[in-house]
This record gives C-alpha cells, sequence and structure tokens, in this order.
C-alpha cells in the first residue's frame, strides 16, 4: 500500500512539473464583476492591466518584472459606462478608445495611463464629424493609429483615424466601393467584421470570422471569405480583398479563384505578412492553400480527401464545448473517418503566428454556435439571459471577458431586439431568439511548418512540437475551479494567461516560454 501511495505522488509530481509554468505577477486587485478586462503590454515589458466596476474604471501598472508600480480607481463620467473600441502604445502611454453616442452624436473619448509613472488623464471629447446614413462598423488601433469605421447605404467605406502625435483629433475620408459587388444580404459583410492584430489570441473563436480587417503601414485590407453574392451562384463563391490606401485615398479590389460552397460556408482564409492562407473544409475533403498576397500568384497547397490521413497537422484533433453549453466537453479526434466530418461541422476557422524560430504555427478548425431553444410562452423579461463572452481587442491581443447570467429586464430592449446585437446574447427562453451565440463548439488543430517552404516541422521521435497555446489551454483546465474573468496576450516572444483567482482574491499572470520547462509555479 505505501509503493502504490507513493507511485501515485510521484506520478502527481512528475505531471506537475511537466505543466509547470513561471509566474509573473500575482496582486491584489478588487475585481468580482467587471465589465471589461483589457490586459496590454509594452515592447519594454510594462503590463497595464484596465477593467471597468461598479461605475468605476479600475488601472494597475506593472513593471517588466511583474512588480505593481501604481493602481487607479477613478469613477467615471456620471456613471456612463466606457465602450471600450481599441487601444495603442504610444511613446509615453498606454491610450484607451471609448466610444460614447448622445442622440444622433457620437463622440471620441480618450484615456490614458503613463507607461513609466502610471499617471492617468482622461482626454477632451473629440465629436465625430458623421455624413448622414453612415452604420457604425467597429474601432481598432494598430502600432500607429486608432480608426474608427462606418458604412453607408451605397457600401462606401467612411474611415476616421487620429495622427500618430494627436490621439484626440480624427481626420475622415471615404473610399468608393464600385467594384466590389453587393452581397445578397444586406450589410452581410459588416456584420461579422473582426480586427486581426498580430498579437491576438490564435484560435478558432478569433479565426472563423469571414470579414477580416488587417492594418499595413497606411494601408487597410479587409478580406472576405464565402458571401453570397447578387446575380451570383453558390459555385461563384470566393475570397474578396478591398484594399484601403490612406494617402491616396483610393480603393483596390480583388479575388481569389472561386469555390463552389455548399449551404454553409465552407471556407476561410488568414492573412499573415505577404503571404494569404485558405482552407477549404468539407466532409468528404481538405484543402489548404498558400497565396502570394501581392501577385495572388499560388505558392503551397495541401489536399486530402476521403478517410485519408490530414499529414499536415502537428497536433491531435481537439474539440472543445461538444456536450452543451452547461456541461463542456473536452475530448481528443482520434479515429481519421471522424476528423474530416468533425472539423467541417462548423465554420471554418484558420489563423497563422510565428516565434523566435521563425517557424509558422497554423490553427485550423471550425467553430459552431449553439442553437437556442424557442420559448412558446413569448418573451419574459424576467426570464435570464446569458450576457455574450466578449471578446475586446487591444494592441497587444485580443481578451475575453466571460458573460454572465442576469436578468431580460438589465439588458436595454434595443440591444436584445435588435438584428445585430441580439446574436451576441444566449437567450433560450425568448421566442425566435434562435441565434448563435455563446461559447458553442471549438474543433481544431494545429501545424507547425516552415516559414521559407511551408513544409511540416518534422520534431525527434517520441517527441511532441512545444505549441504555447496548447500549454495555456492544458493549464487553464486544470485550474479548479475555472476562472470568470480571464486575459491572453502576447509578451515578446511568451504568451501571458492573466486570470482572476477568486479564492485568494487576486489576479495572478502565469509566462509561457519555448524551451526548457520554466521553474515551478505555486498553484
Amino acid at each position: 500500500m505505501r509503493k502504490l501511495i507513493l507511485s501515485i505522488l510521484l506520478a502527481g509530481v512528475t505531471v506537475f512539473a511537466a505543466n509547470a509554468q513561471q509566474e509573473f505577477a500575482n496582486i491584489e486587485l478588487p475585481m468580482n464583476r467587471a465589465e471589461d478586462l483589457v490586459t496590454l503590454a509594452d515592447d519594454y515589458g510594462n503590463v497595464c492591466i484596465y477593467f471597468y466596476q461598479n461605475r468605476e474604471l479600475h488601472f494597475a501598472l506593472l513593471s517588466a518584472d511583474g512588480k505593481q508600480i501604481a493602481r487607479h480607481q477613478i469613477p467615471y463620467r456620471f456613471s456612463q459606462e466606457p465602450q471600450l473600441l481599441g487601444t495603442r502604445v504610444t511613446e509615453d502611454e498606454f491610450v484607451f478608445y471609448n466610444r460614447y453616442v448622445n442622440g444622433r452624436r457620437e463622440y471620441l473619448r480618450p484615456f490614458a495611463i503613463n507607461r513609466e509613472t502610471g499617471a492617468f488623464r482622461s482626454l477632451q471629447d473629440e465629436q465625430i464629424d458623421l455624413e448622414r446614413n453612415v452604420t457604425f462598423v467597429g474601432g481598432f488601433g494598430d502600432k500607429d493609429h486608432f480608426y474608427m469605421l462606418y458604412t453607408d447605404k451605397d457600401n462606401n467605406m467612411h474611415l476616421y483615424r487620429d495622427s500618430y502625435t494627436d490621439v484626440a483629433h480624427l481626420e475622415h475620408k471615404v473610399f468608393k466601393s464600385e467594384e466590389m459587388p453587393r452581397t445578397r444580404e444586406r450589410h452581410a459583410r459588416e456584420s461579422d467584421m473582426i480586427y486581426v492584430h498580430p498579437d491576438m489570441q490564435h484560435n478558432v473563436f478569433t479565426g472563423y470570422h469571414r470579414s477580416k480587417i488587417y492594418s499595413a503601414g497606411d494601408k487597410i485590407h479587409m478580406i472576405f471569405d464565402g458571401y453570397y453574392l447578387r446575380g451570383k451562384g453558390s459555385d461563384e463563391t470566393t475570397t474578396e480583398i478591398l484594399t484601403l490606401d490612406w494617402n491616396t485615398g483610393k480603393t483596390a479590389y480583388r479575388t481569389l479563384p472561386a469555390i463552389e460552397q455548399r449551404n454553409s460556408p465552407s471556407f476561410n482564409s488568414f492573412l499573415y505578412k505577404n503571404m494569404l492562407f485558405r482552407v477549404n473544409m468539407e466532409k468528404d475533403k481538405f484543402n489548404l492553400a498558400a497565396y502570394d498576397f501581392n501577385t495572388l500568384q499560388p505558392i503551397k497547397e495541401y489536399s486530402y480527401t476521403g478517410d485519408e490521413e490530414i499529414a499536415i497537422k502537428s497536433t491531435p484533433v481537439y474539440q472543445r464545448g461538444a456536450k452543451a453549453i452547461f456541461s463542456p466537453d473536452n475530448t481528443v479526434i482520434e479515429k481519421t473517418s471522424k476528423v474530416m466530418k468533425n472539423l467541417a461541422s462548423g465554420v471554418p476557422a484558420i489563423t497563422v503566428d510565428t516565434y523566435a524560430d521563425n517557424s509558422l504555427q497554423l490553427t485550423i478548425g471550425s467553430y459552431k454556435a449553439p442553437e437556442a431553444n424557442n420559448n412558446p410562452f413569448g418573451q419574459d423579461r424576467n426570464r435570464m439571459v446569458r450576457t455574450p463572452d466578449r471578446y475586446v481587442q487591444t494592441s497587444r491581443g485580443m481578451m475575453m471577458i466571460p458573460g454572465r447570467w442576469v436578468p431580460a429586464y438589465n439588458i436595454p430592449s434595443y440591444y436584445l431586439n435588435s438584428p445585430y446585437y441580439s446574436r451576441y446574447f444566449y437567450d433560450p427562453y425568448n421566442q425566435g431568439g434562435n441565434l448563435p451565440s455563446g461559447p458553442g463548439i471549438s474543433t481544431y488543430f494545429r501545424s507547425v511548418i516552415t516559414a521559407d517552404g511551408l513544409t511540416k516541422v518534422t520534431t525527434e521521435e517520441g517527441k511532441e512540437p512545444v505549441v504555447l497555446q496548447d500549454r495555456v489551454e492544458t493549464y487553464e483546465q486544470e485550474l479548479k475551479p475555472e476562472p470568470e474573468l480571464k486575459t491572453v496576450y502576447r509578451y515578446g516572444d511568451k504568451l501571458h494567461y492573466g486570470y482572476y483567482d477568486r479564492r485568494n482574491r487576486t489576479f495572478r499572470i502565469v509566462e509561457f516560454a519555448r524551451g526548457d520547462a520554466p521553474a515551478e509555479a505555486q498553484k
């Protein structure tokens, strides 16, 4: 019996050591019911944690070694909740961009934290000079600018941009889009648009959106996948590229070769530097192609059919959340005959990332949102509604704010009844509330390929490739209880996983790095 107990203890220690991570920071924060959670890091290693709670802005500034430099708790604008759209890291500050709407007037309200001292300042409101009948699409910030994007009834793009030095003043340009055909459904492209930052979190939820925005210097690239176009059949669906050139004020429209798709989307793409990757997945076939983005000429292609093994994958095929919204199931799909079928069960997704060894890490799979159940008794304002798991894009990654179950009367009716906003709420007790939202089912694998030849990176026999995202996911699954507030962001060539430890009432940041296993961290 003693030998058995000792063996179990040794096995537990071995697993713990293998999965041990380096703790970056562990600080006390009054974080109970945060509305927003955003984490930014600059090139020098300073980290700014922001969250909004109880009508106040909360900030904490950490040094490069994880020590707290400053902390603020600031009442905000007569209890007006900020609508955070994006962030930037300037030479001196972490800047947060907030949009405020008052009737037909819209304002930009930036506020900032000094990167060295943690000093807070609220910038002057800037009223946005809007043209009539424009629709707000979204806002995002890259290294040099913050953008706000609107569209009008003619599908023209209205782009507002701040200057490098003046973060509170927006210039305005209109980009015509006569060359781009209309979609069958009005505003179809704009309703699913997401900004792709180089440091975004790479998973199938961030990659399944079929309308993506990329910034490259003074050019904005919008890439749309698999939309049905007016006057064209399903065999003419394709990847569309719309480029906005800020310097010239001109637009350029290009397309990849068409793909015939069935009733649901079967392909998606991702732009990484000068390569555009496109994956096409159906129950009986898998195709991955890479194109030169300047010429749109093919560079590399992988195709598999039937029950053929997808040889390019470097990890097993994972499936998360397959049971139900209340009891997610985390499994590994091992049978080759089930791999393609499960990968094609949702909207295709792909993301591309790289680390110090210059290899590319592809996350390929699909995301399937759960369907809400209809209630024949109609609407009930006392019914429980789950607010969305919100992903807030920051200049250093995409951060998730987990949703909560709240009575429907706490949600403004123009959100729950809006065709656009209602799709972000899980509303199972509302009649007609069958729009997808919530955690859904993620099915995916990861592939590590060379950056030059796009061939699979081979590893020594018996060794698995180092995939930081897998290590983060494994670490998160082992946490008990699962954290309600969490964030993942890029930190140089590492990943940081931050979460609120409710048991100890602290916010912990754990560091994941490639190479040798880091020192053990206290759990």
